[in-house]
């Protein structure tokens, strides 16, 4: 007889996600067993296994999850059908704010897909080019004059990699905030650095300098590593 589910077996679950792939970001997927995952959940690895066969499902389902979350998000901002510039702002500012505390998810990202089979390991990449060809598209659309033919990918990705990429350097109890990210990103973006003029919070200062000498030398150390 098949062992039945608790009344919480879904949320033990969703918790035993979270402290996976926290876990997997900090020791790595390889290294990272059943045992050390159970003990990194607080749990044991006999109940670990009544939820997840292995830790490649586990991976699996964090990432599939989140992937599918993020999908969701970009296609509830593009539903709203804003003028085309409207929409980019809103893709920013909703991205960052759920990146806020997603950083684990984007360290298993960028390392552990290629652990995954082939099937699953393009189901979580088919969700990431969705993304890629979502914004892709609202950027032609708001500069149809300047992104088009052979500029659209390269500016698509360079937009990607001001907002993703902050899973390496912006903290969320840092003094910036990831909705004052987002305004940052949206001016320069808008009005490059010549024209660029992000007013700060007037409860806190403005740290766009500070900032910006962080992000290179978090860029140049994860590029040796």
């Amino acid at each position: 007889m098949a062992r039945s589910r608790s009344a919480d077996y879904d949320s033990q679950r969703d918790r035993i996600l979270a402290l996976a792939v926290r876990a997997f970001a900090e020791t790595g997927y390889a290294s990272a067993t059943m045992a050390a995952l159970a003990t990194a959940c607080g749990t044991s690895k006999a109940r670990l296994y009544h939820y997840y066969p292995s830790k490649e499902a586990i991976l699996f389902d964090s990432l599939d999850r989140y992937t599918a979350r993020l999908c969701e998000l970009v296609a509830d901002v593009r539903a709203q059908r804003l003028p085309a510039r409207d929409e980019l702002h809103a893709l920013v500012r909703a991205l960052l704010v759920e990146y806020r505390h997603s950083r684990e998810y984007h360290v298993a990202l960028l390392n552990d897909v290629k652990f995954l089979d082939e099937p699953k390991r393009e189901r979580i990449r088919s969700r990431e080019r969705e993304i890629v060809e979502a914004l892709a598209d609202t950027l032609e659309r708001a500069w149809p004059q300047r992104v088009r033919g052979s500029q659209c990918k390269p500016m698509t990705m360079a937009l990607l990699g001001m907002v993703n990429f902050t899973f390496a350097w912006l903290r969320p109890d840092g003094p910036m905030s990831y909705e004052q990210y987002a305004e940052l990103v949206i001016d320069l973006w808008e009005n490059g650095l010549q024209g660029a003029g992000v007013r700060p919070s007037s409860s806190q200062p403005d740290h766009r300098i500070e900032y910006s000498a962080i992000a290179c030398v978090s860029i140049d150390a994860a590029a040796k590593h």
